[in-house]
């Protein structure tokens, strides 16, 4: 990954259309956390499975112990900052304002922090999709030791098994890891056969994006960070793998569209910080829905303004939060600065 054709567009080290792909995906989590249609929700979730194949595209291949030493700063100290700041949005958010949803025992959610468990219902909010960071730690340690093992292909089928006949959400998310490490793999293979710095034919974007569609929009119901895969596993697999191919045609598309591009690429460059607190971005967003009404419900109905407000929201944090206050915000202090030239995620 040294070298680049000349058709990618570079930024410093960091290859844009990546970038792109990573800020396009963030755009979707956003909105499925603005509570849209089952529909789009569908649509959305085998998209994720496209950030696990990106982290093994460009993982480094590192001994178990230095490998787990680094990926500590760049992925659990972000988890546990940013877990720690969200506590206090929490906590400061449930004394200006009385609802159910907000009513938990700090020492519940101390310890559902501390452990990783991050389901509905048992945990804040704006602290749940902090999930997917460890998620990829675990996911990358999975790798490894695997590998060391000789028995990688083992553990992808298990992981695969894994979606069809288990549903939990294990401490640490274990089990969760397990699910997503095919994907993961598939990006180490992608890599290790030089395909990373090839482009993506359009006909094979389209057709890709074809595919996805008619699959994940019958993956009904699915809750990826609690090991949960509806009722069609195969049919959320099939959409996962060719949503891979979808997601980064349509990246490498939109790194030529100038705006996309710009806002999309700063998207990706964020991704922790997005991740981390997109949800707390949309408290500020929720006291203008309260003057109509019912806010959950005129949310609902309007969830497209909610998601274009978020993302405004977002965007301008990005600009006008001091670089310095970012990073701590993130948890990527201990991170050397020329590691932060690469994504974290």
């Amino acid at each position: 990954m040294n070298k680049q054709p000349a058709e990618f567009a570079l930024s410093g080290e960091r290859i844009v259309w990546i970038d792109v792909a990573r800020g396009f995906l963030m755009a979707l989590v956003i909105m499925y956390h603005t509570l849209p249609p089952q529909i789009v929700a569908n649509l959305i979730n085998p998209a994720a499975c496209t950030f696990f194949f990106l982290s093994g595209l460009f993982s480094k291949e590192l001994p178990i112990r230095k490998g787990v030493k680094k990926r500590l700063k760049q992925l659990m100290v972000p988890y546990y900052t940013m877990a720690g700041f969200n506590i206090l949005i929490w906590l400061i958010v449930k004394l200006l304002v009385t609802r159910e949803e907000l009513n938990f025992s700090i020492g519940s959610v101390l310890v559902n922090v501390l452990t990783v468990r991050t389901a509905v219902g048992i945990i804040p909010l704006n602290i749940i999709p902090l999930w997917f960071v460890p998620a990829v730690f675990v996911t990358e340690i999975y790798y490894s030791v695997l590998k060391k093992l000789n028995i990688l292909p083992i553990g992808i089928v298990l992981g695969f098994v894994s979606m069809f006949f288990f549903y939990g959400a294990l401490p640490f998310k274990i089990d969760v890891a397990l699910a997503v490490l095919p994907y993961f793999a598939v990006g180490k293979v992608v890599k290790s056969l030089g395909l990373s710095s090839k482009r993506i034919p359009v006909l094979l974007t389209v057709t890709a994006c074809a595919l996805f569609v008619s699959t994940a929009a019958f993956s009904n119901e699915v809750y990826l960070m609690e090991d949960y895969f509806g009722s069609s596993p195969l049919l959320y697999v099939i959409a996962a793998l060719v949503g891979i191919i979808a997601v980064c045609g349509l990246a490498q598309i939109l790194e030529k569209v100038k705006l996309a591009r710009s806002i999309l690429s700063l998207f990706g460059k964020h991704t922790l910080f997005i991740l981390g607190y997109h949800i707390a971005a949309g408290f500020l967003v929720y006291p203008i829905f309260d003057v109509f009404g019912d806010p959950i419900e005129i949310m609902q109905r309007f969830w497209y303004i909610y998601w274009f407000m978020n993302m405004a929201v977002i965007y301008l944090m990005i600009r006008l939060i001091p670089k310095p206050a970012m990073m701590i915000m993130s948890g990527t202090f201990l991170v050397k600065r020329r590691s932060l030239s690469t994504e974290l995620v």
